[in-house]
């Protein structure tokens, strides 16, 4: 492993334990859901058939989700955790442990293969009877510890020419913050960059095996079951020429007609139980209705196209702010260099990566790589659209730049691919150095940001 590498994720591990232990409990996006949904896995419960169901959870974690100081910081920034709440007793009494009745409205929407590593992480803890509140450090840790570990296989198996932009992805803060909450965008993230790498690696090979074609589908399955909206994004599985796959063309369409069918078979399998579970949920807000809302955009297609840009302009800024990184409940972030840095790096990054002849692609590629991407966030735009805004509202939103980060380093290999010629770098030896520099002076922006909106 290379300087670089090895100070990116010493970088990459500080920062995750700030996340984890610093920010205090449920004040990650939506943590009392994810949390909730966490423990009912734990105890085993995969999906719902009874929208009003009351499930039990034990009481020490009841007591925690509806705290009423823990709930209240998130909206009033000038209230501040209480450090006293840690100077209990390490270990939960008896009574701890008793088991309440908790709401299970919409919890069972949420996929549970995302939820798995806070399970794992949850029943460890009630194995050694924790208190709730380390019970849940060890739900964030087991997460984290698990990306962490998955990040640097990943490294290693992506091609050499590739790996700083890797690094840049992985080094971004946000993604950081969500890899060490609970949710469900870090499996679906860690999947991402899986199918990113897996790709990358095909398309270097001369001939795939039944082994490969597999995988591949194999990889597609469990990057899309993770989370929705991400379907588009399936088209990818054409970025491999068919001649890779076989020279003839009919045996190709077979195989990979083949390959769709399981993965499809796969993810419709998997999200029934998602579609049964969600069916108990119907509920929109007033005035929203998603089919009146579809009979709108197919009635009024300028009309869509024309909000349709006119939000994506509007959210540009935010969404680039929340790649790189909007924390909490979006109600903190940090300096606005670290902004421009982020931004400065990958553009550096873009401009100076360097490929040998294997490694380009040809234009048909690169235009299918920015067409997934595009259609992928036209389709998540439209989503919220539907289930969101009222029929015929002139604007989008609720879409955040979090919700992008597994497309980026697709982003970034799309850019790469474009530049015709590749200028010299910064000497290595003040590439290092500005590298430790930077680094830390993100890790300082970061924890003090932590420590001015929470203590």
């Amino acid at each position: 492993m290379s300087f670089t590498a090895k100070i990116a994720f010493l970088y990459i591990f500080i920062l995750g334990l700030a996340f984890t232990f610093l920010v205090p409990p449920l004040q990650k996006p939506d943590e009392h859901g994810h949390f909730i949904r966490s423990i009912l896995l734990s105890h085993g419960r995969i999906f719902l058939t009874n929208k009003d169901a009351h499930l039990p959870i034990e009481k020490q974690y009841y007591d925690l989700v509806h705290d009423p100081l823990l709930n209240a910081i998130p909206y009033h920034s000038q209230i501040k955790f209480n450090t006293e709440w840690y100077r209990g007793p390490l270990f939960a009494t008896k009574d701890s442990y008793k088991m309440v009745n908790e709401t299970t409205w919409g919890q069972f929407m949420l996929p549970a293969s995302s939820y798995i590593p806070y399970a794992v992480g949850i029943s460890m803890a009630r194995l050694f009877h924790l208190n709730a509140y380390l019970t849940f450090f060890m739900g964030r840790l087991t997460m984290f510890l698990l990306a962490f570990i998955w990040m640097i296989f990943l490294y290693r198996k992506i091609p050499q020419a590739f790996r700083h932009i890797l690094l840049l992805v992985f080094s971004i803060p946000m993604l950081i913050h969500q890899i060490t909450g609970y949710n469900y965008d870090a499996m679906q993230y860690m999947m991402g960059f899986s199918l990113f790498i897996l790709i990358l690696n095909l398309l270097l090979k001369r001939r795939l095996s039944l082994l490969d074609l597999t995988a591949l589908g194999g990889t597609f399955l469990l990057f899309l079951i993770m989370k929705l909206s991400f379907e588009p994004m399936l088209l990818l599985i054409f970025l491999i020429p068919y001649k890779k796959i076989d020279d003839n063309f009919s045996r190709y369409v077979k195989k990979i007609v083949l390959v769709l069918v399981m993965i499809l078979a796969g993810y419709f399998l998997v999200k029934s139980i998602f579609f049964i579970s969600a069916s108990q949920y119907i509920h929109h807000p007033k005035g929203v209705n998603p089919i009146q809302q579809i009979q709108y955009i197919l009635n009024h297609p300028i009309n869509y196209l024309q909000n349709f840009m006119q939000s994506s302009l509007r959210l540009a800024k935010f969404h680039l702010q929340g790649l790189i990184g909007i924390f909490g409940w979006l109600d903190y972030s940090m300096d606005w260099w670290v902004y421009a840095l982020f931004i400065g790096v990958g553009i550096y990054l873009v401009y100076t990566t360097k490929m040998s002849s294997k490694d380009r692609m040809k234009p048909w590629q690169i235009i299918l790589i920015f067409g997934s991407i595009f259609f992928t966030y036209a389709f998540m735009m439209t989503i919220f659209y539907l289930n969101w805004k009222t029929v015929g509202s002139p604007i989008i939103d609720g879409t955040q730049g979090r919700y992008f980060i597994s497309l980026l380093p697709f982003v970034l290999l799309g850019a790469i691919q474009l530049k015709r010629h590749t200028p010299n770098g910064i000497a290595p030896k003040w590439l290092r150095i500005l590298l430790v520099f930077f680094l830390f002076l993100v890790i300082v922006s970061v924890v003090n940001a932590i420590q001015t909106r929470y203590y």
